[in-house]
Formats: structure tokens, C-alpha cells, sequence
């Protein structure tokens, strides 16, 4: 069941509405369940409301969350004022879905292109600008704290040895790269819910995920606490951007605005501060061997 979410003109105030995905009232997003959540925990720690952050906040936040703050400042830079309505999908398929068929105006969360090359979605969307350039997403190999067989890793050939990942059914790029560096020993699940899950009774070892911000690079969600291997990541060889529906009324003018409001956040320096608070782009990693280094060099696989 999905659930309207508002954002308010001029303060960040989330109000539960009637299920109505006409998009007349305002600009609608399809946003995940656990990232509205989040989105919410954040707006109620800051004073300011988010499309109308001058600085990054210097607090503990998801990639989702810093994709919705980028997506509302660009929205407001490029000239719309409307109110946004955040519409709760359960997964991201789902998401893409919404804005594909243009119930929704847009996805709250960066996507690669090869997302218009799924079957169906063929001319479905408008391409923005790059949020993340290609190489600059990286990922760490997450896995239980108790885990000391996966946490001694140091190659690619040792995570496959010592423990099964587990990746998203749709993470195509993930599992490319993963399987290009030498890593086959994977499963798949169709959410991240029964991911985290599945690595919380063993029966995979380790998920690729961005490596978070917090003091010991931990991430603790739905009650599960993950770290990284420390030491070893790889990057995702992909750009990300914000897909706009085609099929939606109001899809160029946010398509325009957005495209307005991204280059102005770049020439600000925003984009790259809010993504390296949210752990996409982490000094402190700086030293850590890129598994897949040579692939960014060569601009592919």
C-alpha cells in the first residue's frame, strides 16, 4: 500500500494523507520505506528545512538521505517551489515502476543509466546530470562484527573463499563487477530487508555496501550491525543520476529545474560534500586498495 507524504513549502512537515498518486497537488517522489524514515529522523534533528540547507549538515546520514536533500535543493535552485509529496513504495523496483508509468514525477534516489534499458522502461525517462561520476561510487564488503574469518580478508580470491555474499536481484553492476574481480560464490534476494536478514542467520557472510561516515565505518539497520572489511573496496563502474518520467505532466519542467539546480550545487561544491558526509566519497578510505582499480583506468570492464 503506498502512503502521500507532504513536504511543506516553507517547513519540513510530514503529513500522512489519502493514497492519491494524481501529482496535481504538487511534485510527487516515489521513495522507499526505510529511506522515508529515514528522511524523516533527519528533517527532525535540523533547524532548517532541507530544501533550503546553505550547508551540509555535520551529522550521521544515509546515501538516501543526502540524495533527497541534493534532489529538494536542486528542485528549489532550478525554480520550482511547489510542494512535494513523497510517495512510500516498498522497494525500489517499485520506485522505478511509479515513475516509469508516471504516477510518480521521479525516483528519490540516484539510479545508473542501464536502468533504461530495462525491459519496458525503453524511453521511459529523462537523464540528469551525474550526481556520482563514474568510479566515484566505492563499496566495502559488510559483514556481522563477529565475523573474523571475512574481517582478515585482504583479496578478492580470500572473501571467496571465506564467506557467500549476498546482492540484490537487480544489483546487475554489483555482480559484474564482483564476479570480474574473481567473486562468484553469490545469492540474490529481491529486498534488503530479507538481505540483512539473510546475513543475520548465516546463511550469507557479507553485502556490498557505501561505506559509512560513522566513527568505525559501522551500519546498523532494522536492529543489525555491519562493518567493513577493513582495507579493500571496489568501485561501482557506473554514473548516477536522477531519472525523470516521460509520461508524467510535469516531468520536463522538473526535468529542466533539476538539470539547473545540479549545476549550480556542483559549482558550490555541495554535491561532493554532502556525498563524502554520507560516506559515498570517505577520506579516511583514501588508503584502502580499490579491488577494481585498473577497470576505472580503463573506463570499463
Amino acid at each position: 500500500m503506498q502512503t502521500i507524504v507532504r513536504l511543506a513549502a516553507f517547513a519540513l512537515i510530514f503529513i500522512l494523507l489519502p493514497c492519491d498518486v494524481s501529482g496535481n497537488a504538487g511534485i510527487t517522489i516515489a521513495i522507499e520505506q526505510n529511506s522515508l524514515k529515514q528522511i524523516n529522523d533527519l528533517a527532525a534533528k535540523l533547524a532548517t528545512p532541507l530544501d533550503k540547507l546553505e550547508n551540509v549538515p555535520d551529522i550521521e546520514m544515509s546515501r538516501s538521505s543526502a540524495d533527497v536533500i541534493i534532489l529538494l535543493r536542486a528542485l528549489r535552485l532550478g525554480g520550482i517551489d511547489s510542494p512535494v509529496e513523497f510517495i512510500s513504495v516498498p522497494n525500489a523496483r517499485r520506485s522505478t515502476e511509479e515513475t516509469a508509468r508516471g504516477r510518480t514525477v521521479l525516483c528519490s534516489q540516484q539510479l545508473n543509466k542501464k536502468t533504461n534499458t530495462v525491459p519496458g522502461y525503453e524511453n521511459a525517462f529523462l537523464t540528469t546530470a551525474p550526481i556520482t561520476r563514474f568510479g566515484e561510487f566505492q563499496k566495502g564488503f559488510y559483514c556481522l562484527p563477529g565475523n573474523t574469518a571475512l574481517l582478515s580478508a585482504t583479496s578478492a580470491e580470500e572473501i571467496n573463499m571465506r564467506g557467500r555474499g549476498i546482492v540484490g536481484q537487480h544489483w546487475n553492476n554489483d555482480i559484474q563487477i564482483l564476479r570480474s574481480i574473481g567473486i562468484t560464490n553469490l545469492i540474490t534476494a529481491p529486498t534488503f530487508k530479507s538481505m540483512l536478514k539473510i546475513i543475520e542467520v548465516g546463511r550469507a557472510g557479507w553485502i556490498p555496501l557505501e561505506i559509512a561516515n560513522s566513527k568505525n565505518f559501522s551500519i546498523t539497520m532494522q536492529g543489525i550491525t555491519l562493518v567493513p572489511i577493513p582495507g579493500i573496496k571496489f568501485s561501482l563502474l557506473e554514473s548516477r543520476h536522477f531519472l525523470v518520467s516521460r509520461k508524467h505532466p510535469r516531468g520536463k519542467e522538473v526535468y529542466g529545474a533539476l538539470q539547473k539546480g545540479i549545476k549550480k550545487l556542483r559549482k558550490q561544491g555541495f554535491i561532493r560534500k554532502i556525498l563524502s558526509q554520507a560516506g559515498i566519497f570517505n577520506p579516511r578510505t583514501n588508503s584502502w586498495k580499490i579491488l577494481n582499480e585498473d577497470a576505472i583506468q580503463r573506463g570499463g570492464y
